[in-house]
């Protein structure tokens, strides 16, 4: 028994030399796994602060989303809405210019039978209402 404990008095004293001679070795290793013990707590909390900031992109993501579609959807209508307000203001421009047209023919007529005898006057009256470029010609005799 009494070389157990020479034996064991032996092997601590170059065991703690050996600590001695490396003591930065220990000091690292212990200080790492303080370390390790200390953040292992805290990985939960920061695992569960991730999921939350996830959860919460998805959401403003999904939100963003919602919002374009809903803008697209306006802007089609709004598209709609002015093609059917163009539709109509071009239907009533072409019923007006025929209208217009028609009114111009028959006063075109009226004119042209009131002053058939004076060419002058009725290319005059002619070129004043309706923006015809009215050219004088002068007759050689």
């Amino acid at each position: 028994m009494m070389e157990f404990w020479l034996v064991a008095k032996v092997w601590s004293a170059k065991t703690w030399a050996f600590i001695k001679k490396y003591w930065q070795l220990f000091a690292g290793a212990i200080y790492a796994i303080a370390v390790w013990v200390y953040f292992k707590g805290k990985v939960d909390n920061i695992k569960e602060v991730l999921r939350v900031e996830e959860d919460t992109h998805q959401q403003e993501i999904d939100a963003i989303n919602s919002s374009h579609a809903e803008e697209i959807a306006q802007r089609d209508e709004a598209l709609d809405k002015y093609q059917e307000i163009i539709a109509k203001i071009e239907k009533k421009y072409e019923e007006r210019k025929e209208e217009l047209s028609e009114e111009k023919r028959a006063e075109v007529n009226k004119l042209v039978s009131k002053y058939r005898n004076d060419p002058g006057t009725l290319s005059r009256l002619l070129s004043e209402r309706f923006g015809i470029v009215h050219i004088e010609v002068m007759k050689n005799d």
